[in-house]
């Protein structure tokens, strides 16, 4: 089965690109899955996990973020944003798909899975709308990098004080990126980072909806809103009843080797969510779902996501 693309209307007027991949018919329907893809990338990429969805009786739905994929090519201005908050915009389309979802499946249960800055999203998404969902899943999600990101939130914030948000930065490009290849040197290419899967990392090398060079307010809001959803306060907006899964590897630079993921896991814990799942993957780097083990990982994650459909 294949997927069909079209195009929604958000709140602010502006218009984003959206994927579907319907379930398949033949299975009992157990429910709709909502993506969100990390920074870079695009929803077209998870088309090999919305399939095993599919399969296994869930509808899937994913938009392309503002100024990534399809959503940018309609302007033709890949990585371009002048808006003023850049995680509020793509929360907003979130919920604007969200609520088509609704309108399409009103009885159904609802799954949010959120990648890397798709998973800072989702967080953020679920303090506002969380009594919405029945159940989230976050995939190579951060802490607050203190060092690194107190240095790119000053560096950030200084340079587009004085450029403005709408114009690009080589230096914030490098930092983002580059700082996280540095940990697999030497390095066979570029993106060495995401998989130890040679052949998942030259596909996305080739991809040419890959998108590094953003506005300096895609940035500098990343920066800003991972430091605010490291906080206490944004553990205790998150429903506890609301069951979580999360998983990494440990060989994830941007959960810093584990490191930083392991801190996001202990909060959710200590914030007393009811049913939280953690798995850290061992040697995995920052995408699970293209690693050398993917397979297994994506049937992980189907069978938790089976068990809390069930009525």
């Amino acid at each position: 089965m294949h997927y069909k693309t079209d195009i929604l209307t958000s709140k602010d007027g502006e218009s984003f690109c959206y994927y579907k991949w319907l379930a398949n018919s033949k299975v009992p329907f157990k429910g709709v899955v909502q993506i969100a893809h990390g920074l870079g990338e695009h929803a077209g990429r998870y088309d090999h996990m919305a399939h095993l969805l599919q399969d296994e009786g869930y509808e899937v739905y994913a938009n392309d973020h503002r100024a990534h994929g399809k959503t940018a090519e309609m302007k033709r201005l890949f990585g371009f944003y002048n808006g003023n908050e850049y995680f509020e915009d793509c929360v907003e389309d979130m919920h604007t798909l969200s609520e088509l979802m609704k309108f399409e499946h009103p009885k159904s249960k609802f799954i949010l899975f959120g990648h890397s800055m798709g998973s800072l999203l989702s967080r953020k998404y679920v303090i506002k709308y969380g009594a919405e969902l029945d159940a989230l899943i976050l995939s190579g999600t951060a802490g607050f990098i203190k060092g690194l990101g107190n240095i790119g939130l000053v560096t950030a914030t200084a340079v587009t004080t004085v450029r403005g948000r709408a114009r690009q930065n080589e230096f914030l490009k490098s930092f983002f990126f580059g700082e996280f290849n540095k940990k697999f040197k030497p390095n066979r290419t570029k993106l060495d980072w995401i998989s130890s899967d040679e052949k998942q990392v030259d596909l996305f090398a080739e991809d040419p909806y890959r998108i590094e060079d953003f506005s300096l307010g895609v940035f500098l809001d990343i920066i800003k809103n991972s430091k605010k959803l490291n906080k206490p306060e944004a553990f205790n907006a998150t429903p506890k009843d609301l069951p979580i899964l999360m998983f990494s590897g440990d060989k994830d630079p941007v959960g810093e080797m584990g490191k930083g993921v392991k801190r996001v896991a202990k909060q959710y814990e200590k914030r007393g969510i009811n049913d939280f799942t953690f798995n850290l993957y061992e040697g995995g780097r920052h995408e699970m779902l293209n690693e050398t083990n993917a397979e297994s990982v994506k049937q992980e994650v189907i069978s938790w996501l089976n068990a809390h459909m069930q009525d």
